[in-house]
Formats: structure tokens, sequence, C-alpha cells
């Protein structure tokens, strides 16, 4: 495995230059979207990453920790921002992907018909590799984000329906 290296500590500051946003309106209640969140199993599940380790003890809240493998690749997060049932939002602490800094937001919004979730990403690394590794995030989670929604469908137990 490549060697872990350490990012800068962004937060809620670099955060609002998030360069990439994507939302998709789920027909699922909000706790069953927040239940998926907290799945580890789940991620690998619709997203096209290997797996994930929450390295935190449960109540999770702000100075959570992960680690998220993605093939030979690895991210070491840390949750910067913890809402229970509504945000997760975390920095790429150290990782092996050649970046200098990393944020993912995540929001769940109720609504009408079950809930909306909003995503938004930023990276910063050499010119253009930040660019096209934050679009291929981006892309990543909106083609994910349609197979979470029919995951938690597919097995309304597992997520508390």
């Amino acid at each position: 495995m490549p060697k872990l290296r350490d990012h800068k500590p962004v937060g809620e500051d670099y955060l609002a230059g998030a360069t990439v946003h994507v939302s998709h309106q789920l027909a699922v209640p909000p706790h069953a979207l927040w239940a998926a969140l907290l799945d580890a199993k789940a991620w690998a599940e619709w997203l096209p990453i290997t797996g994930v380790t929450w390295t935190s003890s449960m109540p999770f809240a702000a100075g959570t920790t992960r680690t998220v493998d993605i093939g030979k690749q690895s991210v070491q997060e840390y949750f910067f921002a913890w809402d229970e049932g509504k945000r997760m939002a975390f920095r790429f602490d150290r990782s092996t992907l050649p970046v200098r800094a990393g944020v993912e937001d995540y929001r769940i919004v109720p609504t009408a018909k079950g809930c909306e979730l909003r995503w938004a990403g930023r990276i910063d690394a050499i010119f253009p590799l930040g660019f096209l590794i934050s679009r291929s995030l981006g892309s990543g989670i909106r083609k994910g984000m349609p197979r979470l929604e029919k995951l938690i469908l597919a097995d309304p137990k597992r997520f508390g329906l």
C-alpha cells in the first residue's frame, strides 16, 4: 500500500469554497438515510469504495474518525461537523492520495415525500489534479445516490423502516 501523507487540517471555512455540489431526492424518511450513512458496510454497497471502518466509538460526534479504503488507496477522515440525524462533514486527515486537502459534507433535508441528500466536496491538489479528483468524486456520489436509495428500500429492517 502507498504511504499515508498528512493533509492540511481544513474545516468549515475551506468547505465554504466547495466546488462540487450534488443532491438527490430519496423516497425514504431522514432517519433511514441517516442509518445508512452510519452503516460502514453500506458505503461500499453504493459507492465505488472497498471498505469503511469507523475508528471511533459510538456515539459519534464532532471528532469522530474513520478510515475509507478505495482499492489500494486509503483515506483517514476526521469529522469536524456532526449534527445527529442531519449532517456529517469531514476532512481528509491522512491519505495515500496525491492531494493537499479534502472535505466532504453530507446533509439530510426532510421533504414532503422523504428527504433530500445534499453533498458538497472540495479537493486541493496540483493543477489540474484537484479539479479532476473533485469532479470524479462528485460523479461517483451522483451515480451512487440512486443506488443508496435502492439499498435502503431493498432492506427496510436494516435501516429502521
